[in-house]
C-alpha cells in the first residue's frame, strides 16, 4: 500500500484550480493610433548619423509606403466621416472646409483626399493594387481624379490598364494617360476644361520694395507650351556656367524680352519704338565718388555700373539741363556703337569673347574696354563683344579686361 502524501496531492489539486490571470495591457498599447504614436516617437528619436546612405535610402522607401498607407487609412475613415456628414455639427460647410480648419491642410490637398475617399471605394483594383504597394498614393488621387471626371463605371473598364500603367510610371506621366482617356471618352467635357483653362489665363509683374519685380500667372497648355518652347531655345549652359536652372530660365526670359524690343517690329508708343530708357548724369556715368543713382524706366534707381553697362551699346541722347533741372537742349539719339562698327565686331569676334564663353553675336553687346564716358574711343580696337551674363561680370562684377598683343582677351577678377 502507497503511503498518503496529502500535501502535495492537494498542492497540485489547488495549483490547477488558480486561473491565469490575463496579461496587463496598458491602454496606451491597445489603441492603435496610440502605438502609431509611439512608433513615430521613436523613429524620430532615433540617430541618423550610425546610418550608411545605403540605410538610409531604404528607410525612405519603406517609409514612403508606410506614408501611402496611412494616406489609405485616412481615405478610409475620411469615407465614413463624409458619408455621415460628420463635420456638420462642427460648424463647417463641407468635408472639405473641416479638412482644411482642422487637419491644417491646403485646399487644393483637402479637395484631393475628399475626391479619393469618395471615388476609391468604387475602384477596388486601384485600392487593392495600393494597398500590396504595388502603386503608390499619388497614383490613386490621378485614378480617381480621371474617375471624378468620366464616372467610376468608365474607368472601372480600363482599371487593369491604368493600374498597370501605374505600377511603371510616374503620377505626372500616369495623368498623361488619363487625360487622353478622358478626350476618348468624354470630349465635350475636355472642351469644356479647356476654354476655362484659357479663360483662367493671368499675368501679373509688380515690382517689390526692394525694387526687384515679382513675376506670377497661369497660362493654358497652349500659352504655356509656346513660352516654354522659346524659354528652352534660349536656356543655353556652357562649361563653367555656375547658374541654377531657375537663373538661366529667368535670364532666357530677359533675353526673350530683348530680343523682341531689339527686332523693331513691336507697335511705337507715344510715337517711339518701345526701348529701356536709363537716364543719368555724366558723374554718374563716370562713377564719381557721391554721384546720384541712374533711372531707369519702370525700375526706378539703378547702380552706377548698370548705367555703365547699358550704356556701352546703346542709343544716347544728351540733355542739358539748368540748376533746377529744367531741360534747355536736347540733342539727337546717336549709337555709341554704330551699326558698321557692330557689324565688324561681329566678323572679328564671332561671338562673345569672355575666356571659355562660346555665345553667338545674337547674345552680345558691345564693351568698351576703355568706357567712352572715361574718354575710351569708340572704335574697333577697344571693343569687344560680350554676351549679357559675361557684360554684367566685368561692370557689376567689378572683372578687368585686357587684349593680349596676340589679340587674346584675359579676363582678370576683381
Amino acid at each position: 500500500m502507497l503511503p498518503e502524501r496529502p500535501f502535495c496531492y492537494n498542492a497540485v489539486v489547488v495549483a490547477l484550480a488558480i486561473p491565469l490571470a490575463p496579461p496587463q495591457v496598458s491602454p496606451a498599447t491597445a489603441d492603435p493610433l496610440a502605438r502609431l504614436h509611439s512608433a513615430v516617437g521613436a523613429l524620430a528619436a532615433s540617430d541618423l548619423a550610425s546610418l550608411t546612405d545605403a540605410a538610409l535610402g531604404d528607410d525612405l522607401v519603406a517609409l514612403r509606403r508606410d506614408i501611402d498607407r496611412l494616406e489609405l487609412e485616412f481615405s478610409r475613415r475620411l469615407q465614413g466621416f463624409d458619408a455621415r456628414r460628420g463635420w456638420s455639427g462642427t460648424g463647417a460647410l463641407s468635408t472639405v472646409a473641416w479638412l482644411r480648419n482642422t487637419c491644417r491642410l491646403s485646399p487644393a490637398a483637402a479637395a484631393q483626399s475628399v475626391g479619393v475617399a469618395r471615388q476609391l471605394p468604387a475602384l477596388p483594383l486601384t485600392a487593392q493594387s495600393a494597398s500590396d504597394g504595388t502603386i503608390g498614393f499619388h497614383h490613386v488621387a490621378v485614378i480617381t481624379h480621371c474617375a471624378a471626371q468620366v464616372g467610376a463605371d468608365a474607368v472601372r473598364n480600363v482599371e487593369p490598364t491604368l493600374v498597370e500603367a501605374a505600377r511603371k510610371l510616374d503620377p505626372r506621366s500616369l495623368r498623361v494617360v488619363t487625360r487622353r482617356l478622358r478626350y476618348c471618352v468624354d470630349p465635350d467635357g475636355a472642351l469644356s476644361d479647356s476654354e476655362a483653362d484659357h479663360a483662367r489665363r493671368a499675368f501679373n509683374l509688380s515690382q517689390t520694395f526692394d525694387g526687384v519685380f515679382h513675376v506670377d500667372g497661369l497660362l493654358d497648355a497652349e500659352g504655356g507650351a509656346l513660352l516654354r518652347s522659346a524659354i528652352d531655345a534660349l536656356d543655353d549652359r556652357v562649361a563653367g556656367d555656375d547658374r541654377t536652372s531657375w537663373q538661366r530660365r529667368a535670364d532666357a526670359l530677359v533675353e526673350l524680352a530683348r530680343r523682341q524690343l531689339q527686332s523693331g517690329s513691336l507697335p511705337s508708343v507715344a510715337g517711339e519704338r518701345p526701348h529701356l530708357t536709363v537716364t543719368a548724369s555724366e558723374a554718374t556715368l563716370r562713377t564719381e565718388r557721391g554721384c546720384a543713382a541712374g533711372e531707369m524706366g519702370w525700375a526706378g534707381p539703378v547702380v552706377a555700373e548698370t548705367v555703365r553697362r547699358v550704356a556701352c551699346d546703346a542709343s544716347v541722347r544728351r540733355v542739358v539741363v539748368a540748376g533746377g533741372g529744367e531741360p534747355l537742349d536736347v540733342g539727337r539719339a546717336t549709337r555709341t556703337i554704330p551699326s558698321a562698327l557692330r557689324r565688324a565686331l561681329v566678323v572679328r569676334d564671332g561671338g562673345c569673347r569672355f575666356p571659355g564663353c562660346d555665345r553667338p553675336p545674337e547674345w552680345t553687346d558691345g564693351h568698351h574696354i576703355a568706357h567712352w564716358a572715361d574718354g575710351g574711343e569708340t572704335k574697333l580696337e577697344n571693343l569687344v563683344l560680350l554676351c549679357r551674363r559675361h557684360h554684367r561680370v566685368v561692370h557689376e562684377g567689378h572683372w578687368r579686361l585686357q587684349v593680349g598683343s596676340d589679340g587674346g582677351v584675359v579676363a582678370q577678377p576683381p
